[in-house]
Formats: structure tokens, C-alpha cells, sequence
């Protein structure tokens, strides 16, 4: 799979018209490209100029497949006038878990979230054996954990991201105060020098569903 993550500023006075064709865009291609896998627009919680873009492709034709739609040069063009700042951000794929269910949120209602941590070298191994078995167990046990994604930098293996959707801000309390969440956060209390939770505001979530790997 291919991840991509992006860091985008954009002006607020066009804002509803910009999220208008953001939306026809991801809501297109999860629905016509078969190797389109999810793709989340959102912004910060309390900055809706600072924007946060997550995508995955099944591979690099699919990808290209993506970019070379009419849905996507219209969000170009669009982007074109009303981006201030755009960074790449280079990601490699750790795990993807999700429901199985085809994901489509259009209206605000859930609750994103992303975390960044940078990992001690020696801790790698114990910190990738703990999360992973919360991020499984979250998405299978809890309904209101819609997908736990987890990607590493690729100039920086130790430098990871966290991309996490739930399905409302109660459920994202809810999964906190689980015993698998518990002894993971008690697993890993060593192993990182850096840790930065990011709230987010949804704009458009969409995913196929069924990503497990």
C-alpha cells in the first residue's frame, strides 16, 4: 500500500466552496477507483485554516490512476486559489486496521484524531508489539472505533503517526478508559521521548472498508 499525508493552510473566505469540490473529490474517487482505498480530510479542531490530509492507495499505479481523474484536477484547479500552504509529507505504511463496513462521513459527526510520537531506538520492537495489539483489539471490540492507522516517516522510522477515527467524541473517551488501551499506554510508558495528540474536526472521511494488514 501507499500512504500519503499532507499538511495543507487554506483561506476561510471560500471555504464552503472549497470543501464542496474537497468532498465531490474524495467521495468520487472511494466510490469509482478501485485502488483508492480511504482518504480523510480534516482540519485542526481549533484552526480550520490548518488542514491535515491522509490518503491510501492499494499501490503507485492506483495512485497514479487518482491523479490523473477529472475530480481530482478539479480539486487542483480549486486548490490552486485558495491553498496557502501545501506539505508532503512522506509516510510509510505500519498497520491499517479498520471496520469492514465501507466508511462515508460528510456532516462533521465524528471525531478524528492524530498523534505523533518519536520512539526510542532500543524500545522499536515493545512499542510496535504493544500498539498494534490495542490498535486490533480496539477495531474489533469497540463499535465506535471506525479506524486506528499507524505510518512511520520516511526519513525517520522512529518518528511515527497515529491516524484515528471515532464515531464521536464519547466514543473516543470510551475507548480511553478500556483495559486494552490501559495496558498498552502502561507498555509503552518507556518508550517514547515525544508524544503530540492532535485533535481534529472532520471534513470528509471515506474508506472502502476491510483493511486489516
Amino acid at each position: 500500500m501507499i500512504t500519503r499525508l499532507f499538511k495543507l493552510g487554506r483561506k476561510l473566505d471560500n471555504v464552503d466552496e472549497f470543501s464542496r469540490v474537497g468532498e465531490a473529490n474524495l467521495v468520487t474517487s472511494i466510490q469509482s477507483e478501485p485502488g483508492t482505498l480511504a482518504m480523510f480530510s480534516t482540519h485542526l479542531a481549533d484552526d480550520p485554516a490548518m488542514c491535515y490530509v491522509f490518503e491510501v492507495y492499494a499501490d503507485d499505479d492506483a495512485y497514479q490512476v487518482h491523479a490523473a481523474s477529472a475530480q481530482f484536477k478539479a480539486y487542483v484547479a480549486m486548490a490552486a486559489e485558495n491553498l496557502t500552504s501545501r506539505e508532503v509529507c512522506p509516510v510509510n505504511p505500519e498497520l491499517m486496521v479498520e471496520k469492514p463496513e465501507a466508511l462515508k462521513v460528510t456532516d462533521g459527526s465524528a471525531a478524528p484524531r492524530c498523534c505523533f510520537v518519536q520512539i526510542l531506538p532500543e524500545k522499536l520492537e515493545q512499542f510496535r508489539e504493544a500498539v498494534f495489539a490495542n490498535m486490533r483489539t480496539s477495531v474489533a471490540e469497540e463499535p465506535g472505533v471506525l479506524y486506528l492507522y499507524a505510518v512511520s516517516f520516511a526519513d525517520d522510522p522512529l518518528h511515527w503517526a497515529f491516524w484515528e477515527g471515532y464515531a464521536s467524541e464519547e466514543a473516543y473517551e470510551a475507548h480511553r478508559e478500556t483495559e486494552h488501551f490501559k495496558a498498552y499506554i502502561a507498555a509503552t510508558a518507556d518508550c517514547l521521548s515525544e508524544k503530540e495528540l492532535v485533535p481534529l474536526a472532520a471534513d470528509c472521511l471515506v474508506s472502502k472498508g476491510s483493511l486489516n494488514g
